[in-house]
């Protein structure tokens, strides 16, 4: 019973984490969105070009970061349930590793875009 409710205390824990990415981005897109204009409609100087491809570029960064990640973590989790912790609160509290470890990456880099152009 006491891991069913750490379970439930990890999924309120994800969906406060959620609301804080989700304002972080909408912090850097509010931010980045003329910066992407300028730089689209020919307008923008060197600094708008430059961070247009930053955002590009980190994306890549980050995709290839949270997938490694989820791999690693998806490994561990394997090895658990090969192990014999298998039952079924452990399980979904594996798979809750692996979205949390698939995710830090992203989570990491928006909270710092937000605050850099905030």
């Amino acid at each position: 019973m006491k891991d069913l409710f750490s379970l439930q205390d990890r999924l309120l824990s994800s969906w406060f984490e959620f609301c804080e990415v989700q304002t972080s981005s909408i912090t850097t897109i509010s931010a980045r969105l003329p910066i992407l204009v300028a730089a689209a409609s020919g307008f923008g100087d060197k600094e708008a070009t430059d961070e247009t491809q930053n955002m590009v570029t980190e994306k890549l960064i980050a995709v290839t970061e949270c997938a490694q990640a989820a791999v690693m973590e998806s490994v561990a989790v394997a090895w658990k349930w090969m192990t014999g912790d298998s039952h079924p609160v452990a399980v979904a509290g594996h798979l809750m590793d692996v979205a949390e470890a698939s995710t830090r990456p992203a989570r990491v880099k928006v909270h710092a875009n937000a605050k850099r152009l905030a």
